[in-house]
């Protein structure tokens, strides 16, 4: 049997940033495995590492194996893109090398092409390992290694299995949390009544010293000093228990931080009729159609997805409702207020402050701009961070922050494929915010568990026109 094996590997791009710390696996040629975690926790250096294109700073990468490697395309969803990568796990998949090494395989395929690679992938008669945020094709693995902080967790189940365990390990620390609170109230008791002890004897030797001889007052100064000693020692034991019991507590409270955010609800009234109305549009680059008398109508609360193949025009549509393109023939109308969410998360002054973004984008005054943010998890110092140094996580908060932060939220909220550069946990802050906000939506994305999560209420299927 053919198998990658990785030992005790530590690897980083300088002193300040290991990415890996002494990391262990075995990865055998029948497995098929996802790697995951946070944005900037190692994945893609991981994958790197397994095909030899990177070498460890110390411990072993053995490839008992031939390998194959697919890179992330990055593309936004356009035809070549789709295509490419298509292409390119075909390639893969026909190759018959011992493990497929693959990233992000899924980011830029439609329904239909996703659904072919996942089959391809379950009669691939080797190990394919992925790193993927996709939470269905993580529901086609039968083991998932989580990289965070520098180590690595392997589970040996799929996604189900995954976010079950996670759950199990989350009420683990609540408990535990709990049971240092209860702790440190037991032991601060104790040392009130250490205290309280300490006070009695010592008002009883004060006593006593007065009813004594002179000449046994030596003795009992002595015995005084000997008392307050052990009792000085035993407070000292109890205060460091504490200190033990609350640094425990505090990383706890680390591990468990809660990163879901609350939108505001405005005192606005949403619009509740007609968002945009398209009458008989046509539209094509040079001689290549994409929309020939097209006609499309979306009403305010709506929750609309565009489906379609890759090159059908669903970035187009959203491209000429936010006036990116030009109508070509045929008429639209817009009401409302419209904001478009891109793929990278762009709308940000990427040197400028959280604050001085939410004060100029969202056109609020200095003190409401702190309490957006404060509603998105940023207060103190992180409000001034800037931009361009946030991670994934904090861009996407920041961004929503900005979007819908304020009392002028939009009517409707444009996305085109929102989860294609997150992890699973910003995918999940995302549907939490969006399951809060109460305009309409209209969607482009090819995570179908997504769409289902922010309750999207029909779909809009484009075919190819030309």
């Amino acid at each position: 049997m053919g198998y990658i094996s990785v030992s005790n590997v530590v690897f980083g791009y300088d002193a300040d940033n290991v990415l890996l710390d002494g990391v262990c696996a075995v990865i055998n040629d029948t497995d098929k495995v996802a790697i995951v975690g946070a944005n900037g926790s190692g994945k893609t250096t991981f994958l790197r590492l397994l095909a030899g294109d990177l070498q460890p700073d110390s411990g072993q990468v053995v490839r008992n194996t031939d390998v194959y490697v697919v890179k992330q395309i990055n593309s936004h969803g356009t035809k070549s893109g789709g295509e490419t990568q298509a292409f390119e796990l075909g390639r893969a998949l026909g190759s018959g090398a011992g493990i497929l090494l693959l990233d992000e395989p899924t980011n830029n395929l439609d329904a239909d092409a996703k659904q072919w690679f996942i089959d391809k992938m379950h009669a691939y008669q080797h190990g394919v390992v992925m790193v993927s945020h996709d939470r269905e094709l993580l529901g086609h693995v039968d083991k998932i290694i989580e990289l965070e902080k520098g180590k690595i967790k392997i589970y040996g189940g799929n996604y189900d299995f995954w976010v079950g365990q996670k759950q199990i390990m989350r009420e683990s620390m609540q408990n535990k949390y709990v049971d240092a609170e209860k702790e440190i109230n037991r032991l601060i008791a104790t040392l009130g009544v250490a205290q309280n002890t300490c006070q009695h004897h010592n008002a009883k030797q004060a006593k006593d010293k007065q009813n004594r001889a002179s000449g046994s007052r030596i003795v009992a100064n002595a015995l005084k000093g000997k008392s307050q000693e052990t009792e000085a020692k035993k407070r000292a034991k109890i205060q460091a228990k504490i200190n033990r019991q609350i640094e425990v507590r505090q990383e706890l409270g680390r591990q468990m931080k809660n990163d879901k955010i609350k939108i505001p609800v405005p005192n606005k009234k949403f619009y509740s009729k007609e968002l945009v109305r398209i009458n008989a549009m046509n539209f094509a680059y040079g001689d290549k159609k994409i929309f020939q008398n097209f006609d499309f109508v979306m009403y305010g609360g709506n929750r609309v997805r565009l489906c379609g193949k890759n090159g059908s025009g669903k970035t187009t549509l959203l491209k000429i409702i936010t006036g990116q393109l030009e109508l070509q023939s045929g008429s639209m109308q817009t009401f409302g207020k419209i904001a478009y969410l891109n793929q990278d998360l762009s709308i940000l002054d990427k040197n400028k402050s959280l604050v001085e973004n939410v004060m100029d984008i969202a056109g609020v005054r200095k003190h409401e701009a702190h309490a957006v943010l404060a509603n998105f998890g940023f207060r103190g110092d992180e409000t001034i961070k800037r931009v361009g140094v946030l991670s994934g996580g904090e861009l996407l908060k920041a961004t929503l922050a900005v979007v819908l932060g304020g009392e002028n939220q939009p009517d409707l909220l444009i996305l085109d494929e929102p989860t294609n550069n997150l992890e699973i946990d910003s995918i999940e802050i995302l549907e939490d915010a969006l399951n809060q906000y109460q305009g309409a939506i209209l969607l482009v994305t090819h995570d179908q568990m997504f769409a289902q999560n922010i309750n999207v209420d029909s779909v809009v299927s484009l075919a190819r026109v030309g």
